[in-house]
């Protein structure tokens, strides 16, 4: 059972560095409908989707090497315990991955924000 639960928390650490590795080797054409970070922002000028690309392939690999090496660390070192915490490293992996979105579109506001409404004031 423990290498069963050992390959489930590895998942999504292993999920973010394939498509971090994917993105940065060839990002997805603009406006394509695979699997794209796709948001309104990114949706409307080139140059965020190529720069949200960019960032969250290179956010995704650092977090998917980190958080699998401490994963599977923690895994091996608290071998006789993993069914208490093997849940709690999927809730800290999921967390990272909505950290990461978050700061992906908080660079995109900033960066590629419509200024229009305060030139015109």
């Amino acid at each position: 059972m423990y290498t069963l639960y050992f390959i489930v928390v590895m998942l999504a650490p292993a999920a973010m560095l394939i498509v971090g590795l994917m993105w940065k080797i060839s990002p997805p054409p603009y406006q394509s409908k695979g699997l794209a970070y796709s948001t309104e922002l990114t949706r409307k000028d080139p140059e965020a989707w190529t720069a949200a690309h960019r960032h969250c392939a290179r956010l995704w690999t650092r977090i998917g090497i980190v958080s699998g090496g401490a994963s599977a660390f923690l895994m091996v070192l608290f071998k006789e315990n993993y069914s208490a915490f093997w849940m709690w490293l999927i809730v800290g992996q999921m967390v990272l991955f909505c950290v990461s979105v978050f700061m992906i579109d908080l660079f995109l506001k900033n960066t590629f924000s419509d200024d229009k409404s305060e030139e015109n004031e």
